[in-house]
């Protein structure tokens, strides 16, 4: 029953094109066809209805601006992302810190994000209701709270401001249709109730990591627990939450393949490293990674992936890593860090004239037989290297600075292939060598951003080379909730009353 995310998917996505297509000011799609009174009966709805909480989800973050990575890292800004360096495509002005709230932008849209809310609160509503036996039940609900724990997550740290559904939309005439706006604390709060009424049936939700399972459940409980602790001054109770949850995990070398680079495989997918993860296959065709790939005109033949080269070919890149970044990580690939090939491509490849270099990431290339390149590798949302960091930047807010190396040279050991890289035990070097990390080891995950937050780093970021020395630090003082995003100005039109911009984006 749990593994046969795909055909189940199939069926989901024609039940949902069946109900009515008339949306509702989140656009979620709802029909009476999908309530208690034709639905919800047997066994199988219950079980076919929870792939479509992932279907909807793997939908929302397969979008070309609604991802981890646009959502997790691009804002980082100018120090790690930039235009394309042929076509200079990406507008930073609509993407980073200047963001410009054009009407309709899927960029900060999050109908999708409640979408899949909304299937978890009726896997939620009906689950007990299907006459299926108690483990399929509480399976079920485990894979729900998981679900909506995970997307409201998401939600608090994007825009804070969000509104709280906590029942399937089934009718015009609900309040879920009109939703009122919570604040960033209520909407983490809710989070953790979601995390508590899953942990006592933790052990239903399976091993297929294409759904939640127990490790799953068990990092987003820690990073909740961290977020929470570094950024919302919530105490140490968040630490001892976040600690529970990554001793469930174990920290150990064992967790980590041997190769960096077979992590991100079309072929070696859902590997002993991949905790949670969202199907992607060569039908999809999904990925943000479509934008690190260059254009056909602008890369000489001869080391095109068709041909045998290097260098991912699709329409256009949009999106490369400044020159500073880049020679960050040579200057880390010189020290033997064996990660970089891995998180960058460079060469003198251009089909210009002059041959001057080009950069792109290697990460999530799929299928190089063809072109334009098969976008088929699976999204990775969580994996094993980021419990490992997250116990280091635990140990450091506990000031355990020796366990936080131990864990840092877990990471450093596969990087580098040396022993006890990390040694100094002052605990700036120890916050210091955490960021270094996170940045080498995460680059186009979607991780970096949320680390950078938590360990306080990201206020010394200077995310636009047009102005220079000014810091996310310095944007504070004019825009309190600057390292959130803004709302979408539809989203607003829609529900106006109960959805107003967050304070500072006005």
């Amino acid at each position: 029953m749990k593994k046969t995310f795909i055909t189940i998917s199939i069926v989901i996505a024609a039940v949902i094109s069946l109900a009515s297509c008339k949306k509702d000011p989140l656009d979620i799609t709802y029909g009476m066809s999908l309530n208690s009174t034709t639905m919800w009966k047997d066994p199988s709805d219950l079980t076919q209805s929870v792939p479509g909480i992932y279907l909807r989800l793997r939908n929302y973050f397969s979008d070309s601006e609604c991802n981890v990575f646009y959502f997790g890292e691009i804002r980082v800004g100018d120090s790690m992302w930039g235009p394309s360096i042929e076509a200079k495509v990406a507008d930073n002005f609509k993407i980073g810190v200047r963001h410009n709230l054009l009407n309709g932008s899927t960029t900060i849209g999050w109908s999708g994000l409640y979408s899949t809310i909304d299937q978890a609160n009726a896997v939620l509503k009906y689950a007990d209701k299907c006459r299926a036996t108690q483990d399929v039940v509480d399976w079920a609900r485990a894979q729900a709270y998981f679900a909506r724990a995970y997307c409201y997550f998401w939600a608090a740290r994007i825009w804070g401001y969000c509104p709280i559904n906590l029942n399937p939309v089934e009718s015009t005439t609900q309040e879920e249709c009109y939703p009122k706006q919570h604040t960033p604390a209520e909407v983490l709060a809710q989070v953790g109730e979601d995390l508590k009424a899953c942990e006592p049936i933790v052990d239903q939700l399976g091993t297929n990591k294409y759904f939640g399972t127990k490790a799953a459940f068990y990092m987003l409980k820690a990073e909740y627990g961290l977020w929470m602790y570094s950024t919302q001054n919530g105490g140490e109770e968040y630490l001892t939450l976040a600690e529970d949850a990554l001793k469930a995990l174990g920290i150990s070398s064992s967790g980590l393949l041997t190769n960096y680079g077979d992590i991100f495989s079309r072929t070696n997918k859902v590997n002993n490293e991949v905790i949670f993860a969202l199907n992607n296959t060569a039908t999809s065709k999904a990925g943000y990674q479509v934008y690190f790939f260059h254009p056909e005109n602008a890369i000489a033949k001869e080391y095109q992936n068709k041909n045998g080269g290097p260098v991912p070919i699709d329409a256009t890149q949009w999106w490369s890593y400044p020159q500073s970044f880049v020679d960050y990580l040579k200057a880390s690939e010189a020290a033997g860090d064996k990660r970089v090939k891995t998180n960058l491509g460079y060469g003198p490849y251009s089909s210009a004239a002059d041959k001057h270099e080009i950069t792109w990431c290697n990460k999530f290339l799929g299928d190089m037989s063809v072109t334009p390149v098969v976008r088929d590798c699976d999204h990775l949302y969580y994996r094993y290297a980021q419990a490992v960091l997250m116990d280091a930047e635990l140990k450091y807010y506990k000031k355990d600075y020796a366990g936080a190396n131990k864990s840092l040279n877990i990471i450093a050991k596969r990087a580098y292939g040396v022993d006890n890289k990390y040694t100094s035990l002052s605990p700036n070097d120890v916050l210091k060598n955490i960021v270094t990390e996170y940045t080498l080891e995460f680059p186009a995950e979607g991780v970096i951003w949320f680390a950078l937050i938590r360990t306080g780093a990201i206020w010394d970021y200077e995310p636009n080379n047009e102005r220079p020395g000014v810091t996310f630090r310095d944007m504070k003082e004019k825009n309190p909730n600057i390292l959130l995003w803004p709302i979408a100005n539809g989203s607003i039109n829609k529900n106006p009353g109960n959805i107003t911009q967050v304070p500072g984006w006005n």
